[in-house]
Parts: C-alpha cells; sequence; structure tokens
C-alpha cells in the first residue's frame, strides 16, 4: 500500500469465515521465533467480501509482530485467530446517518471497511473523511479513497498532511476544529468516529470539544497498547 505498509489476504482453511461488521477487528496469534502473541487488526475489507478479510499492516519501529507479518509472512502460511469482535461500528439505531471519520496513520483501516461497505451495497450514508499523516507517500489507500470520492457524493476524503511538499495544495498541519467545520458545516446530527494513535486523540478531542461536540457522539477505537507498556502502574 505504502513503503511501509501492507495489506495481507486472509482466507479460511475449511469452512466459512463468520460474519462482521464494518469497523470491526481480529485478533491474530502469529509465533515469532520462540514467542507465541497476539495483536489485533482491523479487517480493512468490507463484509460483503465473504471469502476473506483483508488486514492492512504498517511497520512499527521495532515492532516485532509488524516486521515479521511485513518481511517475514509468505503465500499458504498458515495463522490463528480469532473471530471478529469489537464495538467501533455503525449502529443505524443510534448513530447520525451523517458520520464524521477522523483517521491516523494506520487508524484508516476500519474506515475502509465501512467506506468500501456503504459503496458496495449503496448504503444511504454520508461520510466526511479525515485522514492526517506526516506526508503524502504516508497515505493509505490513497488513490483508491480520492477514486471513490471522485464517484461517489456522498463520500468526502480530506487528507490532512503534517509536512507537505510545497508543491502540494491540500490541508496541512493537523485536524483541527477549524479544518472539520470547513468542510462538514454544523456539527448538529452528526456522529464521530475516530482511530489513531494516542497522539491523534490527545490533540482531536479537545478540538471536537471546542465545536461543542457532545461526549456521546464521540466514538473512539483502543489503538495498540502503550510503546512501554511495562513501564507504566501496575
Amino acid at each position: 500500500e505504502t513503503p511501509s505498509t501492507k495489506t495481507l489476504r486472509l482466507a479460511s482453511t475449511g469452512g466459512a469465515l463468520p460474519p462482521f461488521l464494518a469497523g470491526q477487528y481480529i485478533a491474530l496469534y502469529p509465533v515469532v521465533g520462540p514467542i507465541k502473541t497476539g495483536r489485533p487488526y482491523s479487517i480493512s475489507s468490507p463484509p460483503t467480501q465473504t471469502g476473506h478479510y483483508d488486514i492492512t499492516v504498517r511497520r512499527v519501529e521495532d515492532g516485532l509482530v509488524s516486521n515479521y507479518l511485513l518481511d517475514e509472512v509468505k503465500t499458504g502460511d498458515i495463522f490463528e485467530s480469532s473471530g471478529p469482535a469489537g464495538q467501533f461500528y455503525f449502529n443505524p439505531l443510534v448513530h447520525d446517518k451523517t458520520v464524521v471519520c477522523i483517521a491516523g496513520g494506520s487508524g484508516i483501516t476500519p474506515f475502509m471497511s465501512m467506506i468500501r461497505d456503504i459503496t458496495d451495497r449503496g448504503i444511504d450514508r454520508e461520510v466526511f473523511l479525515f485522514y492526517g499523516n506526516r506526508t503524502t507517500k504516508d497515505i493509505i489507500f490513497k488513490d483508491e479513497l480520492a477514486h471513490i470520492a471522485s464517484r461517489f457524493g456522498n463520500i468526502h476524503f480530506i487528507p490532512v498532511i503534517e509536512k507537505p511538499a510545497k508543491s502540494y495544495k491540500g490541508k496541512c498541519g493537523f485536524i483541527t476544529g477549524a479544518t472539520v467545520k470547513e468542510a462538514i458545516g454544523t456539527v448538529a446530527h452528526k456522529t464521530f468516529f475516530m482511530c489513531g494513535p494516542q497522539g491523534l486523540y490527545n490533540f482531536c478531542l479537545p478540538e471536537l470539544e471546542a465545536l461543542a461536540v457532545p461526549a456521546r457522539k464521540i466514538r473512539r477505537e483502543l489503538y495498540g497498547p502503550p510503546t512501554q507498556i511495562w513501564k507504566y502502574p501496575g
């Protein structure tokens, strides 16, 4: 997908795969050398694709599992995983038809499943996707997202680049409240979804609070453990 990111397609070794809701994840249990461990990965393919799950993995510096999946895994390798799980999905009974998605880095993966599901099935839902990255080369699914936004009037793709090239004409810096409000207008009758590294939440949550978005209208996905979890109390 990018120089630091690959999509792995996982098919069942026998029998049907469990159905899932766009936005859910599986826990993958790889064996890396002498270590058996687990990692959660959002499914980036849509629920309409019933023959496989796609997971999209970005390299983490000194990452045990990401480096293994990106550098050593080959076609035909067998993995164990959980079934689909998680509460980070659209619920038509409680969420507004217009959703504002704020993603950072590989936090784009659950939103890709949601957007692909909407366009595959012609769901009546409007999506504003704000996607933050350091450079344009880091934008996962860049061409597909731009293509979808050009074809479907209900999908709006707003990349925000922290360190753009001089020729870049789009939004720059961070995903601020002003950037969000400029694109979506009023925050009323909209549900907000966020997925990305902790820095995204630290910055964007106060920005949404300043726009008077009610806390009950903001849904966040947990995004991996702290990088040095052994240093945390308990």
